[in-house]
């Protein structure tokens, strides 16, 4: 057959020649350099499937069935987008009409309630703890759901180390909602861009999550829809998130990807495959197992500064996952008590700066609460920002007019 159908250019226009790149050991050996083969630079400068690079996401299928250890019996399959945002963005426009009711945890995600918003979803907000979504909170917004009002179709929920509270879901509570997800007939959009900094496990992240629990608790799959990503763990800027769930879905998303971007980008799909085919999955984890261990010692050398300065005059749980602590501080009433005008009026001159929680609640909801990321900054700074934090606090209740407030007697958090 002599085809005369591809629109694509030929590879011979492309003025790559050989690509190689140096990566970390993660065993903690030296430095390894990898040089891709010419299939390999060719197809990093082409186009490719929609769906993202078919030997990319077999090691990606191969991976799930041996973390969450669902077997190939099962209807599964797996897409490629650029990010996971990409995909969970997408996988809303196939379950969802605008102006839907979806339900999200509170505090939630900001990326994902400002798209949501944006389409006029009727967000319901579901009270979170220091585990994440109460399922008794859950059951009782379902329970006396009005009559004739369309269903939620969709929860959105992160259940490892949460963006913004840090709070991973045990199991016991994940089977409890997924018992709901069958008994109010909804799908469960599973985000956990933060499963491989899962630090408080042993080994790191084996957590029995979602996707591999349905099966087993419901007797059935398909209700769940997971999304992973390299950006906390291999590279924010390769863009590459993968989505997990029944084929029919990984279809139809896929299908919203050919008719908007195309296709997710090859040239970092190339290397992670590159980078995956050299490590292996043993090498993959033990690179995430690395990972995780770096956030665990920047989460303790946090919480103990933290609770050197702060005192009395914050309240937080360490997180179990993850990248962030959720901080309640203890502002004076008024003005000054929503951490937004707090950081507004106040961050210049105390010289500090931390995420206020409007953002991550549906209309901007007043708070006094506060997202620290322990990620980026450096750790020789991380006692000095605490300082400046509780410093911060007291000049708020010094503004307010009383000094008495800023009391700073310790406590523990």
């Amino acid at each position: 057959m002599i085809s005369l159908v591809p629109g694509i250019p030929h590879p011979s226009t492309f003025p790559f020649a050989n690509l190689s790149f140096t990566v970390r050991n993660p065993s903690g050996g030296p430095d390894e350099t990898i040089k891709l083969d010419q299939k390999l630079v060719s197809d990093a400068f082409q186009y490719d499937l929609a769906g993202g690079n078919a030997q990319l996401i077999d090691w990606f299928l191969e991976l799930q069935e041996r973390v969450h250890g669902f077997s190939g019996g099962h209807d599964w399959s797996c897409c490629v987008g650029n990010g996971s945002q990409d995909l969970i963005f997408k996988a809303f426009q196939v379950f969802t009409d605008p102006e839907d009711a979806v339900i999200i945890k509170s505090p939630s995600y900001a990326g994902v309630v400002g798209f949501l918003g944006a389409e006029n979803h009727k967000l319901i907000e579901i009270p979170t703890d220091a585990d994440g979504i109460i399922p008794a909170e859950l059951e009782e917004i379902l329970s006396s759901w009005p009559p004739g009002r369309p269903r939620p179709k969709v929860l959105y929920t992160s259940p490892t180390g949460s963006n913004p509270t840090g709070a991973t879901c045990p199991e016991s509570r994940k089977i409890e909602i997924l018992l709901l997800a069958q008994r109010f007939d909804f799908v469960i959009f599973e985000d956990n861009a933060y499963y491989y900094l899962n630090y408080d496990l042993d080994p790191p992240s084996m957590a029995r999550n979602y996707l591999g629990l349905e099966a087993e608790v419901t007797g059935a799959s398909g209700r769940v829809v997971r999304f992973d990503s390299l950006s906390k763990v291999v590279s924010s800027g390769m863009r590459i998130g993968f989505l997990t769930g029944s084929r029919q879905v990984v279809q139809l998303v896929t299908r919203l990807t050919e008719n908007t971007n195309l296709q997710p980008c090859t040239t970092t799909q190339v290397l992670a495959l590159a980078l995956f085919r050299h490590w292996g999955h043993d090498g993959f984890l033990a690179h995430g197992q690395a990972v995780a261990a770096l956030y665990r010692r920047r989460r303790d050398l946090f919480c103990e500064a933290a609770r050197k300065h702060l005192g009395a005059l914050a309240s937080w749980h360490a997180p179990a996952a993850g990248m962030f602590v959720w901080m309640k501080l203890r502002l004076p009433r008024g003005k000054m008590e929503d951490s937004f005008e707090l950081m507004e009026q106040g961050a210049l001159q105390n010289r500090v700066l931390a995420l206020p929680g409007a953002a991550f609640f549906v209309q901007g909801a007043q708070t006094s609460h506060v997202r620290i990321s322990f990620s980026l900054i450096p750790e020789d700074q991380i006692d000095e920002a605490c300082a400046r934090l509780a410093n911060l606090v007291r000049w708020a209740w010094e503004k307010a007019g009383d000094d008495e407030g800023a009391s700073d007697s310790s406590s523990s958090s």
